[in-house]
């Protein structure tokens, strides 16, 4: 009797293994979903958006019940996780500035998991990533100009370089920094919010590396 006990319950814990393998893998050792049964991954389910204090807001579509994800770096390795959470959307907090790989999932109606990207910078702008291989610097012109409150400016950086982006007042007191580290090639779209400041021309100065641009917005409210 006690061998056929053993051996059900062998059975029983195998079984249990099995099962939770086929569960997201968000279990901060392995990055993204992996496992017997893996999640079915689906596009457009996962959103990102970075807050202060180096934090990624998710929000996963889809579902109303528990959710899960992680945060990945550059070199793959999962640095922060949340295993499961009522809270949709819900935070990770990034360890320091650069690009991460947002993993999320969830298993009901369906057992679904997607990815976006999320890119985390010493001041905690919202910043995208558009594009990973530009030829050349360039500052583009902001959208939409005139604006209020918000704008959107976007930059290419054909190579590593340190970048500052800056936005001035037309008498040249710096009023906003929105970007100051190390960025890595790509094209990034930074949101500008003016929502504190008065109406009137403003200008925005990229300088990475060795290139400097200068453009004009103006903030009409």
């Amino acid at each position: 009797m006690k061998v056929k006990f053993f051996f059900i319950v062998a059975v029983v814990a195998l079984f249990v293994f099995t099962f939770t393998q086929s569960q997201p893998s968000f279990n901060g050792t392995d990055p993204g979903c992996g496992g017997s049964g893996c999640h079915t991954s689906q596009s457009g389910i996962v959103s990102a958006e970075v807050l202060s204090n180096m934090q990624v807001r998710i929000t996963l579509s889809g579902t109303t019940s528990n959710v899960a994800g992680e945060l990945v770096d550059a070199g793959g390795n999962v640095v922060a996780v949340n295993n499961g959470t009522s809270s949709n959307p819900f935070t990770l907090t990034a360890p320091s500035a650069g690009t991460y790989t947002v993993n999320a999932g969830y298993k009901n109606p369906s057992r679904d998991w997607g990815t976006t990207s999320a890119v985390v910078n010493v001041t905690g702008v919202d910043e995208n990533l558009i594009d990973l291989s530009p030829n050349s610097f360039k500052l583009y012109a902001n959208y939409p100009n005139p604006f209020n409150p918000s704008t959107k400016i976007r930059y290419a950086i054909p190579v590593a370089a340190f970048t500052v982006l800056k936005v001035y007042s037309i008498t040249g007191k710096e009023v906003a920094t929105l970007i100051n580290e190390e960025k890595t090639p790509g094209v990034y779209e930074v949101n500008f919010n003016a929502a504190n400041l008065s109406s009137g021309i403003y200008f925005y100065k990229l300088q990475a590396g060795s290139f400097t641009d200068v453009k004009e917005m103006v903030l009409m409210k």
